[in-house]
C-alpha cells in the first residue's frame, strides 16, 4: 500500500502559521506571561484598540435623541384600545364548568385578531361572550355546590328521622 507523499503538495506552505509576527503573539507573551505593560493573546489593554475594536475608554457610540423618539399621546378617539380578551374568565370556565370552556376560550382568543383586522364590533362581542360564559360557569358551580349542601342536609335529616 502506498501513501501520499508527505510535505507541501498545495504550494501553500507547511500548514503551520507563524503567530509570532502578529501583534500580541510572541514566545514571551504566550499565556499572558509577556513583558510588563503588554497583554497576551492579542488582547488590548484598557483604552487601547486591538483588532479594529474600540477600547473601553473610547466612546464611539452616538447618543440618540430619545426625547424625539418619545411618542406623544394621540387625542381622544384617534387611537382606540381594543377590548380585554377576558382569558381569565375563560380559564375560570375551564376550572369550574369545563363544557363551557371550549367556546369561552375560543372566543377569548379571537378578540385581538378580530380587533387587529378592523372588525371592532365582532371583537367586542367575542370579549363579552368570553366574560359571560366564564361568569355562567362560575354561577353553575356555585349552584351545584349549594344543591350538594342542600342534598346533604336532606339526606342527614332523612337518616335522623328514620331512626338509624
Amino acid at each position: 500500500m502506498t501513501y501520499p507523499p508527505q510535505g507541501d503538495n498545495s504550494g501553500q506552505g507547511n500548514g503551520y502559521t507563524d503567530y509570532s509576527s502578529q501583534s500580541g503573539y510572541s514566545a514571551q507573551s504566550a499565556y499572558g506571561q509577556g513583558a510588563p505593560g503588554q497583554s497576551g493573546y492579542g488582547q488590548s489593554g484598557y483604552g487601547q484598540s486591538g483588532f479594529g475594536q474600540p477600547g473601553y475608554a473610547q466612546a464611539d457610540y452616538a447618543q440618540a435623541d430619545y426625547a424625539a423618539q418619545t411618542p406623544s399621546f394621540a387625542p381622544a378617539g384617534a387611537a382606540q384600545i381594543g377590548p380585554p380578551s377576558n382569558v381569565g374568565w375563560a380559564v375560570a370556565s375551564i376550572l369550574f364548568f369545563w363544557p363551557l370552556s371550549f367556546v369561552a376560550m375560543t372566543r377569548a382568543l379571537q378578540v385581538y385578531p378580530l380587533w387587529a383586522a378592523g372588525r371592532h364590533a365582532e371583537a367586542e362581542a367575542a370579549s363579552a361572550t368570553a366574560k359571560k360564559l366564564g361568569m355562567i360557569s362560575l354561577a353553575l358551580v356555585a349552584l351545584l355546590i349549594v344543591l350538594y349542601v342542600v342534598f346533604l342536609f336532606i339526606l342527614v335529616g332523612a337518616a335522623a328521622t328514620a331512626g338509624y
